[in-house]
C-alpha cells in the first residue's frame, strides 16, 4: 500500500492464467479492472447470477450510413459476484456491440463511469429533453476503450475513432438504460444543447416511444461523422 497524505491506493496483481492476468485498482471510486489485449478476466459469478448478452445498437443519422462499429476495452467495472466472459465485448461486422456480463446495479460502478466526467459530457440513450439533464443513479457495468466507427461515403468509407465509455443501468420503465460519454475534453454538448459531440463524431439519443424499446434492454444511439 502506498499512502500519500490522506489518500491510499492499493494495487493488487491478480495471478490468473497468462491470458487473463490483470491489474486491479481498488480506489475510493469503486472496482476498476484493466483488460489484457482487450480481454476481460472471465468469472463464473455467484450461484443464481445470469450472464447476459447486453446489446447496444448504433444507427447512422444526418444522411450518413453506418457500416460497422468496433470497441476495444481498456478498463471495465461491474458489481462483484456477477459473471463476465473473457471475450467481454464482441461486435463482428455489424452496427451493434454486445457486452457479455451480468446485471446488478451498484453505486461503485456508477462512480467509476462518472469519474472525471460531468453531466454534460455523458449521454443517456433514451433522453427526451435537453442533454445534460440526466445522471445515472446506479449502473450494472461500465467499460472504457477505443471505439471505431466506419461509415459508407460514395464508393468508399470514412473512419472515425474516439475513446468512449459505455455503461448500462439506472432502471426506468422496466428496462436498463444505456449511457455513453467521457471527460469534457473528449465529449460535450453541441451549441444547441440537443446534440452530443465526441471527437470527430456526433451522437443523438434514441428517445422514448421508438420501436427500439420493444426490447427494453436493447437500446440505440444515433451517430454521424463530423464534419458533415
Amino acid at each position: 500500500m502506498l499512502a500519500v497524505g490522506h489518500w491510499a491506493v492499493v494495487l493488487l496483481v491478480v495471478a490468473a492464467d497468462e491470458d487473463c492476468s490483470l491489474l486491479v485498482v481498488n480506489s475510493t471510486m469503486g472496482h476498476r479492472m484493466y483488460t489484457k489485449d482487450w480481454y476481460c478476466a472471465e468469472e463464473a459469478g455467484d450461484p443464481g447470477t445470469t450472464l447476459w448478452d447486453n446489446v447496444l445498437e448504433f444507427k447512422g443519422t444526418r444522411g450518413s450510413t453506418l457500416h460497422s462499429v468496433r470497441f476495444f476495452p481498456t478498463w471495465y467495472a461491474f458489481t462483484p459476484g456477477q459473471p463476465i466472459r473473457k471475450d467481454c465485448v464482441t461486435w463482428g461486422d455489424r452496427t451493434y456491440l454486445t457486452f457479455r456480463v451480468g446485471r446488478r446495479s451498484s453505486d461503485d460502478v456508477r462512480d467509476e463511469f462518472m469519474s472525471g466526467t460531468t453531466k454534460r459530457s455523458i449521454l443517456l440513450s433514451r433522453a427526451s429533453a435537453v442533454i445534460g439533464d440526466y445522471i445515472p443513479k446506479k449502473l450494472n457495468f461500465a467499460f472504457e476503450g477505443l471505439a471505431i466507427f466506419l461509415f459508407r461515403r460514395g464508393a468508399g468509407f470514412v473512419r472515425r475513432e474516439v475513446k468512449l465509455r459505455f455503461a448500462q443501468g439506472h432502471e426506468t420503465g422496466g428496462g436498463n438504460d444505456w449511457w455513453m460519454g467521457n471527460s469534457p475534453d473528449i465529449c460535450h454538448q453541441n451549441s444547441s444543447g440537443r446534440g452530443f459531440i465526441c471527437g470527430e463524431l456526433g451522437f443523438y439519443p434514441w428517445p422514448p416511444g421508438s420501436s427500439i424499446f420493444v426490447k427494453p434492454n436493447n437500446h440505440r444511439f444515433k451517430v454521424y461523422p463530423r464534419p458533415i
